[in-house]
């Protein structure tokens, strides 16, 4: 899975071009989104004594959905520049955070640049492990049905985390050279739908507990198709500079990622990784990795999946009701299929298996074998 891109550029370059430029056919709106929805079940659910967790106090099966609307604005100059903004609408309600992404975007022969909330370079950039479905997987699945977030760290593994995920940031994307792209971001602060303020700082504070601010991200991947094989290949860098209100003297926090994928007559293998060092106010260090495959015939398609989280000081259940740190390893085992009942609506299934066991004697373990099936319905 991959986040789909357009190209990218300097912000000067835009100004310059702007004041000559005219809108032909004035601004078209586009509408679109996507509907997730799935219902697993959880025949295996094994919580350790040190977890503090009863296996009869949790639920065996479960119904879930997620649902994004997008809306976007877009004209064409009449020099070509490409002029537009977007908002992505989580399509349930979230008091936490409604609003997904935000942005404008300016794009030409010199790329993208897009400002706003968005994902930082590093992030829009990655390519997750292979799997079959969009819903499920080894790699930061959009659904999976592992109870192991409740006994330690996380429910799951993921590749492509990066820093700040949508905070106000600044974005390039470089056009495409002979198969090769770059991508560059700048983060004042780890802080979404940043506004006017009446009564407080209107520049924002320096002295967030533990947040991560004057973030930079640098990504780059290459693409090529030859005697039938695609090959894709890539990585990027997150760097924080600065770890406010630090009273642990935690250094600054910062992020590596790399992939490759190879596909040929309908089978795609890969890997993914990313290293993540100095989280929050306990330096806490984490690395994910993992592989995959996927073969695509007709309408279906069928993947295998695997990855390995290991966590230094993950944060988790103690046994006592309240809280410790640990050290974790988690293996996730995804076997996902899908089918495909038109263009954009899909069926899939999934049977995983999650091991999580804490390196500490006194953390938490927890073994599980979910099974679920889902839809995906694009529009």
């Amino acid at each position: 899975m991959r986040h789909s891109l357009f190209g990218s550029t300097a912000l000067v370059a835009v100004g310059l071009l702007a004041p000559a430029a005219h809108a032909a056919d004035g601004v078209t709106l586009h509408i679109g989104g996507r509907y997730m929805a799935a219902a697993g079940v959880d025949p295996v659910d094994d919580f350790s004594a040190s977890s503090g967790v009863d296996d009869n106090d949790v639920r065996s099966y479960v119904f879930k959905q997620d649902v994004r609307v997008y809306f976007e604005g877009e004209s064409t100059l009449d020099n070509g520049l490409q002029v537009g903004a977007r908002v992505d609408l989580r399509g349930q309600t979230d008091n936490s955070d409604q609003i997904r992404d935000v942005y404008a975007y300016f794009s030409g022969g010199f790329g993208e640049v897009r400002f706003g909330d968005t994902g930082e370079a590093y992030a829009q950039m990655c390519y997750l492990v292979p799997s079959a479905s969009t819903l499920f997987g080894a790699d930061s699945p959009n659904f999976n049905f592992s109870n192991a977030g409740i006994a330690g760290y996380a429910a799951t593994n993921g590749t492509c985390y990066g820093l700040d995920s949508n905070s106000t940031k600044v974005v390039y994307f470089s056009p495409i050279f002979d198969g090769f792209q770059f991508a560059a971001s700048f983060t004042p602060d780890h802080s979404e739908d940043t506004r006017n303020t009446v009564d407080g700082a209107a520049t924002r504070f320096r002295d967030d507990p533990n947040q991560n601010s004057e973030n930079v991200s640098f990504a780059g991947n290459f693409t090529h198709d030859f005697n039938g094989v695609h090959l894709v290949a890539g990585g990027g860098t997150s760097y924080s500079f600065n770890k406010e209100t630090n009273p642990q003297n935690v250094s600054d926090a910062h992020s590596y990622n790399g992939y490759v994928q190879v596909g040929y007559a309908g089978f795609t293998f890969g890997a993914s990784t990313e290293k993540r060092d100095n989280f929050g106010e306990s330096s806490a260090d984490q690395w994910v990795y993992g592989v995959g495959g996927t073969y695509n015939w007709d309408a279906w398609t069928v993947g295998l999946g695997w990855t390995r989280g290991d966590y230094e000081k993950a944060i988790g259940a103690n046994g006592t009701g309240g809280t410790t740190g640990f050290n974790a390893d988690h293996n996730i085992i995804s076997a996902t299929a899908s089918y495909a009942l038109g263009p954009g609506i899909s069926v899939d299934g999934v049977v995983e298996y999650d091991d999580y066991k804490s390196r500490d004697a006194a953390g938490p373990d927890y073994q599980g074998l979910g099974i679920g099936l889902g839809t995906l319905i694009n529009f």
